[in-house]
């Protein structure tokens, strides 16, 4: 529930969190409160001042180029073994799960489309039968979600962005893993070109 108001944008970067404040307001004792922002926080989520106070962790440039850093690495392995034995079931699955995307895209809906947009490509991620891979891939496509949403902010993003997956579901379909991890570093390469120069550095005071 923290990390849902937190990408949101119901609980802004900055808000002090104070867990018998959050205890009130979700009906919970503060335990689960406690527990939930130690876990926010080594998810990049929360962090913690140097007077031991938690709050909303803020987006910074760097903080954004060094996660897309981390996919474009591994996103790309996990596309290049992946592409190369996926099956014919698992393509079928992509093109509906696209023609899905394409709706969520047009009507703008960002949760929906990045949840799509997960199902999509790690259909061919999976395939690989690498799960450790996939699971860090999947940990860094939600630790980017505050970013990934950013990203998105406008009507022609959106379309900018599904755009793309033709191409990558192409690759899968022709098991040709070299386009296919090309395809998802272009993709990945065009979210950092088209946002961070929007964020705030590190080193800006405030």
């Amino acid at each position: 529930t923290l990390r849902d108001l937190i990408v949101d944008g119901k609980l802004p970067e900055g808000t002090p969190l104070v867990q018998r404040d959050l205890a009130h307001q979700l009906g919970v004792s503060p335990t689960p409160v406690r527990a939930g922002l130690s876990q926010l926080e080594r998810e990049g989520f929360v962090a913690v001042t140097p007077t031991g106070r938690a709050v909303v962790s803020r987006l910074t440039r760097e903080d954004f180029e060094e996660i897309y850093a981390a996919r474009l690495g591994l996103e790309g392995l996990a596309a290049r073994v992946g592409a190369v034995v996926v099956g014919r079931a698992e393509t079928a699955r992509m093109k509906e799960t696209l023609r899905v995307l394409r709706r969520y895209a047009a009507e703008q809906d960002v949760s929906a489309y990045l949840r799509g947009r997960w199902e999509f490509h790690a259909t061919c991620y999976r395939a690989s039968g690498r799960q450790r891979l996939v699971d860090e891939v999947e940990r860094l496509y939600w630790r980017a979600d505050r970013y990934n949403r950013l990203v998105l902010s406008t009507g022609e993003r959106f379309r900018e962005s599904v755009g793309r997956y033709k191409e990558f579901l192409a690759a899968c379909e022709a098991q040709d893993g070299d386009t296919a991890e090309r395809v998802v570093h272009e993709s990945l390469r065009w979210a950092v070109d088209r946002t961070a120069s929007s964020l705030p550095s590190e080193s800006d005071a405030g």
